[in-house]
């Protein structure tokens, strides 16, 4: 029995008397026997492998392609492999009696060519067999041509449709023979085998190679950024440039509520302005620096992290998503979602590194277990037609190194916590925000600061995006002011 149960047992025990455990004793009986709605139980534990969402990284096979992933090279290398482990020289066939396959007829599995096959039903001779990989074929190749767009890269099994919705269709592998599914299958629990042999088809347990093609108009693959329009023109504010930049430095760089703020400037400048004023500068300033900021932000030059962190919007949880480069510990991308879906994170992929080959090498990219990272970085490189190109993921899963990944690449993964943290104390004196504009619009201006204005002890208090426009200003104010005239001009 768990040892903290039988402590929950002996604590309920020295709070009730003898009478008054036996009465407690009919009311759990009651709740055993379904009896007493009012109480709810603890719902169970959801088994090892069930996973409501998950990748499978290998990207699929072309369904012209029908090497398997084992002996996908070609029959050159499979017949080197046979050789090697049998030590016998596979030779051309030795056909007798005029009894050859056509001219141009080749192995359909290994693609081996005419001479290693031989007619495998006499007369008739509609069928062949492959001398190399031991499988039959038809001799003049499929009549009707096959309609699978994709291939199992562990059996070289169709794929066939699965489901399908407006952002995506789920291609999946019918093989119970695929090593991937025996694989799956083998590291099941006792209990988790139990719950399938009541139902083979059980949905809770992903066993077959699945494959999900996305369907993305460029709007999904922009990045969420301030409203170009807003209730307030910076060039026709009544207050002068330096109050604004005041109202910048106590909001963004202190992390000062806007009422907060308001009253600071009235108590400490004798400033005069509403806490509406304050925000409609913020998300002015916002919308003035979006571009100026995103254009400015660096490319990863070494290893990058990302991860997404919550806040409340409007009381529902909301996302905020950063990549950082270990670095410069510059952020290089970020975007806000009201989910933590693959599209969010796809988008993040596409401002951090631009569209799919515009970079010439993809550093290696750290997230947690979060499996819209896995979705994302396999439907960006699907798009990149260099292999050596491609965006290698490095997972750091939990809180422990359990494994060697982790192990290596946790150092990383706390750089961009550090920096969730800190975009943490810029937000959390907002105490939640009332619209999701206003949140992209902090989030904006707090990228400014974290770039071009905060000094980070790890770059000997150097900021991690030096600008030449702000070398000569001294005071905050007058580098937000600075910044929003250089992104005007």
């Amino acid at each position: 029995m768990n040892h903290s149960l039988i402590r929950i047992v002996k604590w309920f025990c020295r709070q009730l008397s003898f009478n008054e455990l036996a009465s407690a004793v009919v009311i759990f009986l009651e709740v055993l026997n379904y009896s007493r709605n009012d109480i709810p139980l603890k719902p169970n534990e959801k088994p090892p492998h069930y996973r409501e969402f998950r990748i499978d990284t290998l990207p699929p096979l072309p369904a012209s392609e029908k090497d398997t992933a084992d002996t996908g090279h070609g029959w050159e290398k499979l017949k080197k492999e046979i050789e090697l482990k049998t030590g016998k020289i596979i030779t051309p066939v030795q056909f007798r009696n005029g009894n050859k396959p056509p001219i141009g007829c080749k192995c359909s599995h290994c693609n081996a060519p005419r001479q290693y096959l031989y007619v495998n039903n006499g007369k008739i001779q509609s069928q062949v067999k492959c001398k190399i990989c031991g499988k039959t074929s038809p001799t003049h190749g499929n009549k009707r041509k096959p309609k699978a767009k994709y291939r199992c890269p562990y059996c070289s099994s169709a794929l066939f449709k699965w489901k399908e919705s407006q952002q995506s269709t789920i291609f999946k592998c019918p093989s119970y023979s695929c090593g991937h599914y025996l694989r799956n299958k083998m590291i099941l629990t006792d209990e988790e085998k139990t719950i399938r042999s009541l139902q083979k088809y059980n949905p809770n347990f992903k066993l077959h190679y699945q494959y999900r093609e996305y369907h993305l108009s460029p709007d999904d693959l922009k990045s969420t950024r301030p409203a170009s329009k807003t209730k307030v023109d910076l060039a026709n504010i009544h207050n002068s440039y330096h109050t604004l930049g005041l109202v910048l430095t106590f909001t963004i760089n202190l992390g000062l509520s806007s009422r907060t703020t308001r009253d600071a400037l009235k108590g400490i400048f004798d400033i005069s302005i509403s806490h509406q004023t304050v925000i409609n500068y913020i998300n002015s300033s916002a919308s003035y620096l979006s571009a100026f900021i995103d254009n400015n932000c660096p490319k990863p030059l070494t290893t990058s992290a990302a991860d997404e962190t919550y806040i409340i919007v409007d009381n529902q949880w909301t996302y905020t998503w950063f990549v950082i480069d270990s670095k410069t510990r510059a952020i290089c991308a970020y975007n806000l979602s009201q989910h933590r879906g693959m599209q969010p994170a796809l988008a993040l992929l596409y401002n951090c590194f631009g569209k799919p080959g515009e970079m010439q090498t993809h550093p290696d990219l750290v997230t947690d277990g979060n499996p819209s990272y896995d979705a994302a970085v396999m439907a960006y490189n699907d798009l990149i037609k260099n292999d050596d190109n491609k965006l290698t993921k490095r997972t750091v899963v939990g809180l422990k190194n359990l494994d060697e990944e982790s192990r290596e690449y946790r150092s990383f993964k706390q750089l961009v916590e550090r920096l969730n943290r800190t975009y943490k104390y810029h937000t959390r004196p907002r105490a939640g925000f009332k619209t999701f504009d206003g949140a992209v619009a902090l989030t904006t201006l707090f990228v400014a600061f974290y770039n071009f204005m905060r000094p980070h002890s790890a770059l000997k208090n150097a900021t991690p995006v030096s600008l030449d426009s702000l070398h000569d200003c001294d005071l905050m104010p007058e580098k937000w002011v600075t910044l929003i005239e250089q992104a005007a001009a």
